[in-house]
């Protein structure tokens, strides 16, 4: 019973590694992101990697543990296990962007499932799963998990103090679009962050500015439309680039990153967009290594649409510090 069971878990420890591999490639392969640019200290490496070297540890002490462990029981776990990898593959292939983030999440839930059932497997004295307690953990580390990054983004700050100065500059400000309303007029949200960036380019932190964000047929972008307003507020039309294709706050990202950061040797750039929305978008910024500030935006929320919007960029944060999904 002992090699039966020290060949189940080990043959899960393979498992669960190879599950970690493809989640590392899935998280970069979203990123447009070569494997060989894996940096151990970017915030989604560093909470997996924590997740598998627990889950290594535990299988390591429970396969020199001299307990007796139910046949059952060791089988149930090598499926448990086998079933991540299986579950990510699988939401790799789905097209419909819902139901891969069904499928991430489900993946995400089974990979912490393991994690937790592997622990108490360890300390239980009877050697079993004992599925209802595992789930009890799996959902409060989940609620202190999602609660941590709403903090996060409830609470962020942007870096604007530290351009009073006046002694620092970047090499470009980016405004993030939004959406554009009939008669291709700025919304309230992309107006303030038009006029965030003027602020920017104006206190001379920056001479140019980036202006992201795709349309609808037969209409302006978001690029165009924020491109207009500042020209009639004086900024000279060479001063301002426009990508009018992106439909995703990655897609603004990764334009920066492929077109003007990495092909200009750009050493600093400023992001506007709104509070919010600002902690995501420099973490996919810091996952990129593209050095990136922030100023926020003055768009006037009720307390009620603020916790809205932060409650949905908390699971957008989740899904790309795991997934590389933006």
């Amino acid at each position: 019973m002992t090699k039966a069971k020290n060949f189940i878990f080990f043959l899960s420890l393979l498992v669960l590694v190879f599950g970690e591999f493809l989640l590392t490639y899935t998280r970069y392969v979203n990123q447009n992101l070569p494997l060989e640019d894996f940096g151990l200290m970017k915030t989604g490496n560093i909470i997996s990697t924590a997740i598998l070297l627990v889950c290594v540890v535990f299988f390591v002490l429970n396969m020199f543990s001299k307990s007796v462990y139910r046949k059952g029981t060791l089988y149930l776990f090598l499926v448990f296990t086998a079933a991540q990898p299986g579950v990510l593959f699988f939401a790799n292939t789905l097209q419909n962007k819902d139901y891969k983030i069904f499928a991430y999440i489900f993946f995400l839930l089974l990979k912490l499932f393991v994690m937790i059932s592997v622990i108490l497997l360890y300390f239980s004295s009877s050697k079993k799963i004992h599925v209802l307690n595992s789930l009890g953990y799996v959902l409060v580390i989940s609620v202190l998990f999602a609660a941590f990054s709403f903090y996060k983004v409830y609470y962020y700050t942007d870096d604007s103090p530290k351009y009073v100065s006046g002694k620092i500059k970047a090499d470009a400000g980016v405004i993030l679009g939004a959406a554009v309303w009939g008669g291709n007029r700025p919304s309230p949200v992309l107006r303030e962050r038009i006029n965030k960036g003027y602020e920017i380019y104006e206190k001379k932190y920056v001479d140019k500015l980036i202006l992201t964000g795709g349309g609808s047929p037969n209409e302006l972008t978001e690029a165009e439309v924020s491109k207009n307003e500042l020209i009639k507020y004086g900024v000279d039309p060479r001063k301002l680039i426009i990508e009018s294709k992106s439909s995703s706050t990655n897609e603004q990202i990764l334009f920066l990153r492929d077109k003007y950061y990495k092909r200009f040797g750009y050493k600093r750039v400023i992001l506007v967009s709104d509070n919010f929305h600002l902690f995501r978008s420099s973490e996919m910024c810091s996952f990129n290594s593209v050095n990136a500030d922030t100023f926020s935006s003055d768009t006037p929320l009720s307390p009620e649409s603020n916790l809205n919007f932060c409650v949905k960029e908390t699971f957008a944060v989740i899904l790309f510090w795991f997934f590389g999904l933006g």
